[in-house]
């Protein structure tokens, strides 16, 4: 599967000095992606943080290009998300469809099931990047709670009325009565209020302050009210979210899992529950989104074959020797005889020019080596666009239409899934 990890962290924190000579043309500011803005003058403590985006994230999701004159022009790639400056200006990448859209992408992309989404949600073109994320949070929250909350053995350290697993003699040596009739004892409980559900909660308590939908709003916090019924706030650092494991017993969180992890990386779920403002950076590569699409409807349309579909499979490279580098298709079927029988690789661009040579080239070291037929796929396509061969094999790109004019999400999935069949059926 390919991974959908959130990127970010958080910045300095927002404060009125730090506004003085930002002036945008919109409050907030909203880009597609590959989109720029007009450009605009920005107060120094913000044009340092753009700057500096790089070294404090690890990547850089919006490129400041500075003019002669001091003002900045922001340009967006395939991340969309949520950027937050010292001044407070607060920025958003989404893609060029709609928020609806992309609450589908990231629904099919997180496997979320549409039938725990309880009531239609109507998103408008002012409804963030958050709206998307939390509409998918509460959803899967129901349906863990459906299923049931996690349970796990705890340590825990407490006074009892009777002895309980161990006594904790130097606790108990310190207890103000020389006759007690309670005692300081250690043992571990089989409880929800374990760190996976904290997690979820911290997350969940962070989205109450970042969706800007009011409904949406209001179901997430009687949400809250329900899960601290079983399980405390408390503190969840990015460590303690990645040594989270999970099991048969709890595989059921998996994707709200990795829906918590994509609000609460970085710490800036902290700051805000603090009442602390900070700058952030909180973004989604589209391109991993994309290749997780991409796999899952090749799976669904194999789902009644003898073909099965690996994603990210390791194939043997075309080259040996200290040149040779490691090859990852994302999506490689076989068949029954484990014979691979098509190869194909996504790549998310959303606009209508024609493959790069880096594309061509990739999937051509794939079809040779492999020696089958391979496909590009691109989101939105209109038909496919074009058929080339490689010695004996096809090359031949072909859409997915992540923009179709779809009324419901059924539609849209049933038209992904169709777009895969396509693909198999052509080759």
């Amino acid at each position: 599967m390919s991974n959908i990890t959130p990127l970010g962290g958080t910045g300095p924190p927002i404060t009125d000095d730090a506004a003085v000579g930002t002036d945008p043309p919109t409050t907030p500011l909203s880009l597609g992606e590959h989109d720029h803005t007009e450009p605009f003058p920005v107060s120094d403590a913000d044009a340092e943080f753009l700057d500096t985006m790089e070294e404090r994230f690890g990547m850089t999701p919006i490129t400041a290009t500075f003019q002669r004159d001091g003002q900045v022009v922001l340009s967006s790639d395939a991340h969309v998300g949520v950027l937050t400056l010292p001044s407070g200006l607060r920025i958003e990448v989404t893609p060029k469809t709609t928020v609806t859209r992309l609450l589908w992408a990231l629904q099919y992309a997180f496997d979320t099931p549409v039938d725990t989404l309880d009531e239609e949600t109507e998103f408008t073109s002012a409804s963030s990047f958050f709206d998307a994320i939390g509409t998918l949070f509460h959803a899967e929250l129901q349906s863990v709670f459906a299923e049931g909350l996690h349970r796990d053995y705890v340590p825990t350290n407490t006074i009892e009325t009777q002895v309980k697993g161990r006594i904790n003699v130097q606790q108990q040596l310190q207890r103000p009565s020389p006759v007690t009739t309670d005692f300081a004892v250690n043992y571990d409980e089989h409880t929800t209020d374990n760190q996976l559900n904290q997690a979820v909660l911290a997350a969940l308590q962070a989205l109450l302050y970042l969706v800007s939908d009011d409904k949406l709003a209001a179901r997430l916090r009687t949400q809250s009210q329900r899960l601290q019924q079983y399980t405390t706030t408390t503190s969840i650092t990015p460590a303690d979210i990645r040594n989270i494991q999970l099991s048969r017993l709890n595989e059921h969180y998996a994707a709200l899992l990795k829906l918590a992890t994509l609000v609460l990386e970085r710490k800036f779920f902290e700051d805000v529950r603090a009442g602390t403002q900070r700058s952030l950076a909180l973004f989604v590569n589209m391109n991993h989104v994309f290749e997780r699409i991409v796999e899952r409807a090749f799976r669904d349309a194999t789902r009644n074959t003898t073909h099965r579909v690996e994603d990210q499979a390791t194939i043997p490279n075309l080259i040996d020797g200290p040149h040779a580098v490691s090859m990852r298709p994302d999506v490689l079927i076989r068949n029954t005889d484990d014979e691979p029988l098509l190869v194909a690789d996504a790549k998310w661009k959303t606009h209508s020019e024609s493959p790069t040579a880096a594309d061509i080239y990739q999937l051509t070291s794939y079809i040779l080596t492999l020696d089958i037929p391979g496909i590009l796929i691109y989101p939105g396509r209109e038909e496919t666009t074009a058929t080339s061969t490689v010695g004996d094999q096809q090359l031949r790109s072909f859409e997915f239409p992540t923009d179709e004019p779809a009324t419901t999400y059924d539609e849209y999935v049933h038209e992904l899934q169709a777009a895969a069949q396509h693909c198999l059926d052509k080759v």
